[in-house]
């Protein structure tokens, strides 16, 4: 194996180390499923393409490259970066609104 294998092994299993498998007891949502197909859209506009590829057990499935995969990682802690954005703003109203009502109040 060459040198740049056997590093990105090591770090692969440093991370999954570091990190575990959230995954295995998750229980996926209607909105997991539909977000499958919104990433395969956003994989499409990207430029990325699939390989069609059919397994053991008779089940087709479609396989993306690495780059795909990162992509897809990073535009899921973009969005979640916008969720978590737009949740503190509406924290932040909602405080607003109760301190200015407890203002009144006085």
């Amino acid at each position: 194996m060459s040198d740049v294998l056997k590093m990105v092994n090591e770090l692969r299993d440093r991370l999954f180390a570091s990190y575990g498998n959230p995954l295995a007891t998750y229980k996926k949502t209607q909105h997991d499923i539909h977000m499958s197909y919104y990433v395969g859209k956003l994989m499409e506009e990207q430029g990325h393409e699939w390989v069609s590829c059919k397994m053991k057990d008779g089940e087709t499935r479609a396989h993306y490259s690495e780059q795909a995969l990162n992509d897809a990682f990073l535009a899921g802690k973009l969005l979640a970066k916008q969720d978590a954005r737009e949740l503190r703003k509406r924290i932040i109203a909602e405080i607003k609104a109760e301190l200015n009502d407890a203002i009144d109040d006085l």
